[in-house]
């Protein structure tokens, strides 16, 4: 027997590496429902292959806008979005051995280091998008990239993040993640389809522009499985055969303003915003479905979420005061 076969017989079956991705997710579906409420969830836009997504900002019973809640609620995951899970795991067998919680500590104020405190930063849509699709869409996160950070004073270059889901034939499904929060909905949408579109249209190369993310990915690949980790390398190996089984798909959240909510002191009705969201909502469909076929997207699966603010701008600045930047 070879070292080839050798290593080929240690590494996971299709079935074992798909549950093995699958029971990485940390989220439930449910988990952001009491922060955002679901307005339209997998619709397939016109004849493109991509599933809308559309929530707003939940209200509670004393009319109040749930927005600052919904900030620390993702902010309570920057240890999973920004910390490589083999270090989470050293720091929870620490805390097995001695009791001790300190590591968790240290580890949590080292991934909030990593977040820039730049005005404009849409680092808070990455981590609302990270948070939608480990819960959600019970899509795992398969590299840490926020790790590789030299500055918090620098955003990483690349996609906003890597999912993965292997599908019952095989398929290794990598979801390159985009995020882009802005005035309006129109300049959102456009300008995260044309930073999405290279990463799923450009052929296999190493001058593609997803070439150093792909390289990244192979070597850091983050599952906490010695085994599941190498099954996946065989996919990004471009001299395998399980190379030609990788399809690329996209993850999008675009943020935005939006009049749909009241203008404060008045106080929110939910019932209300759902009306007007849902008005607003064809229009959004409409532009989103002509940007995917202006960025030959047509053929590619991408779950595009949409959620309207009341202004990004205060999004973003709550934001870096919840995550103490």
């Amino acid at each position: 027997m070879t070292i080839h076969s050798v290593l080929q017989s240690a590494l996971p079956t299709a079935p074992a590496l798909a549950n093995a991705l699958a029971s990485l997710t940390r989220g439930r579906p449910t988990d952001l429902a009491a922060y955002l409420t679901e307005v339209e969830r997998e619709v397939l836009v016109g004849s493109t292959r991509t599933l809308s997504h559309c929530y707003f900002i939940a209200v509670d019973a004393n009319g109040l806008l749930r927005t600052q809640s919904l900030i620390e609620r993702v902010c309570e995951q920057v240890l999973d979005y920004a910390i490589p899970r083999s270090r989470i795991e050293e720091a929870n067998q620490h805390f097995q051995n001695t009791g001790s919680s300190r590591r968790f500590l240290r580890l949590a104020e080292e991934a909030r280091d990593l977040f820039t405190d730049l005005a404009q930063t849409g680092e808070g849509g990455e981590l609302l998008l990270f948070a939608f699709s480990e819960s959600v869409l019970q899509l795992p996160q398969v590299i840490c990239k926020m790790s590789l950070k030299t500055s918090g004073q620098l955003h990483y270059q690349g996609a906003d993040g890597v999912h993965a889901k292997l599908t019952h034939d095989g398929t290794l499904n990598l979801y390159w993640g985009e995020s882009k929060m802005h005035q309006n909905p129109t300049s959102a949408i456009t300008a995260c389809l044309q930073s999405l579109a290279p990463y799923l249209q450009e052929p296999q190369s190493r001058s593609a522009t997803r070439s150093r993310d792909v390289q990244l990915l192979s070597s850091l690949v983050d599952l906490n499985d010695p085994s599941a980790e190498a099954a996946v390398r065989q996919y990004l190996e471009p001299d395998s055969p399980q190379s030609n089984k990788v399809r690329y798909c996209g993850l999008a959240l675009v943020g935005f303003n939006s009049d749909c909510y009241p203008a404060p002191p008045t106080l929110a009705d939910a019932d209300k915003i759902l009306q007007a969201v849902t008005g607003s909502i064809g229009a959004w469909r409409s532009h989103l479905q002509k940007r995917v076929a202006a960025e030959n997207l047509n053929t590619f699966e991408i779950h595009f979420l949409c959620v309207p603010f009341p202004s990004v701008d205060d999004f973003r600045t709550q934001f870096l005061q919840a995550i103490g930047s």
